[in-house]
């Protein structure tokens, strides 16, 4: 590939206008294409792989990921409250093989030998020139008493989309006249924090229409509902007064298996449905291979292309990124989505001995308050020099005034866009 032909592909990818006063061309020497390996096959994952096969072709791209399908995470709460079912969410990886040559190796990351650039699955050893990591969360129960890696079907968190998404969307469906549903709700930070308001939302939304004289508690760790607060409880006081009971500084302690309980600083509840959403941190694997500082939970990277400040030729994208780097960017989707393409841009103009550019990421959030009406708030992020932090840019972000069934339609509209962006 020649360099005008690889920066008029760069320049037709950008989809944000930080994205297009792109490099010099002139000002170095273009190196061969490279080897590039992505460790996770999620949001942020397929957005880097597919972003730098469109910009080259002659990138090798391989994905490490267990799992042979991916399955969405924002939309799961759908599932869960009996709008969609799993297959809804499920999409195979057949477009990004066969359209762009992306590398699908379904096998389970062990470590990572930086100086050899070197990523270790359970089966081999693979080398690279760039390590994309984009590992998503790790569920962390060390602070609940009691607690049992057994107990996942009787408290499951169904916060990665999957097998839980299923085992809690029976459970609700299955659940008797008079029943009980209780929600945990971690500090933050945490992934998608609007999620577990939406997921309470929609559950109360199936049970008022389906379940009589049933509750649903929410056993919130956080002083008030985190994201889009006001909008939630107005739904709440209006269509839920007599089913959701919404509890702030509550959060669980403790389980008891044998009477499906949930234990916090106050009191014990007693439920027919347990969800619980425990507190989060990047994967173990991250801390065990060096890329954590001490006394944090969260990977250090540069905001400015999401590399690692430890090691080199590594770079960390989506929810395992530390918030104390990157800046106050929420841990979502889209956010994950947008870190992708900037990194895949990042990624190439290293391989080739160009200029980076500026990041720009855009978030956008959809939530339902029923099965007919939604809520959102959108924002625009680009990089601050002198904090070096990400921030978004004043005047560019927004609440939605009202729910609206308009906003729900909205939100299925974005979530089969943004798929196809990612898969097709």
């Amino acid at each position: 590939m020649n360099r005008r032909n690889l920066l008029k592909r760069m320049r037709n990818y950008s989809l944000f206008s930080s994205l297009i006063p792109f490099m010099d061309i002139a000002a170095s020497n273009a190196k061969s294409s490279g080897k590039v390996v992505i460790l996770g096959a999620g949001w942020g994952g397929l957005s880097a792989a597919k972003t730098i096969k469109k910009i080259s072709s002659e990138v090798e791209v391989i994905i490490i990921d267990s799992n042979k399908e991916f399955v969405s995470c924002p939309m799961s709460n759908w599932v869960i409250g009996q709008l969609k079912n799993i297959d809804d969410i499920t999409f195979n990886f057949d477009s990004l093989k066969n359209n762009y040559g992306i590398k699908f190796i379904h096998e389970t990351a062990i470590n990572i030998d930086p100086e050899k650039n070197i990523i270790i699955t359970d089966k081999q050893n693979i080398t690279y020139d760039k390590l994309i990591l984009s590992p998503g969360i790790q569920l962390d129960y060390s602070s609940i008493e009691n607690w049992n890696e057994n107990y996942i079907e009787d408290f499951p968190a169904a916060w990665k989309a999957g097998k839980e998404t299923i085992l809690l969307a029976n459970k609700i469906k299955n659940l008797k006249n008079g029943g009980i549903v209780a929600i945990s709700i971690p500090l933050g930070p945490y992934r998608c924090p609007p999620g577990p308001y939406e997921r309470a939302s929609l559950i109360a939304s199936y049970l008022k229409k389906n379940k009589k004289n049933t509750k649903l508690i929410i056993l919130d760790s956080n002083q008030k509902i985190i994201s889009k607060g006001t909008l939630f409880m107005e739904a709440w006081e209006d269509l839920y007064p007599d089913i959701i009971e919404y509890r702030s500084n509550s959060g669980v302690v403790g389980v008891d298996k044998s009477s499906s309980t949930f234990m916090t600083d106050f009191e014990d509840i007693r439920c027919d449905v347990a969800n619980l959403i425990p507190s989060q941190k990047a994967p173990n694997f991250l801390k065990d291979a060096g890329l954590i500082n001490k006394g944090s939970n969260w990977a250090a990277v540069n905001s400015y292309d999401f590399s690692s400040t430890i090691a080199d030729n590594i770079f960390i994208i989506g929810d395992a990124t530390s918030q104390s780097n990157v800046g106050r960017v929420p841990k979502s989707g889209y956010v994950a989505n947008s870190m992708g393409k900037v990194c895949g841009l990042a990624v190439v103009a290293e391989l080739f001995g160009l200029d980076k550019v500026s990041p720009s990421l855009i978030n956008t959030c959809y939530s339902l308050v029923s099965n007919e009406e939604g809520i959102s708030v959108s924002a625009v992020y680009d990089y601050n020099l002198e904090e070096n932090k990400i921030k978004s840019i004043p005047g560019a972000s927004g609440l939605s005034p009202a729910r609206s069934p308009i906003i729900k339609e909205n939100a299925w509209d974005w979530a089969t866009n943004i798929w196809e962006d990612m898969l097709s």
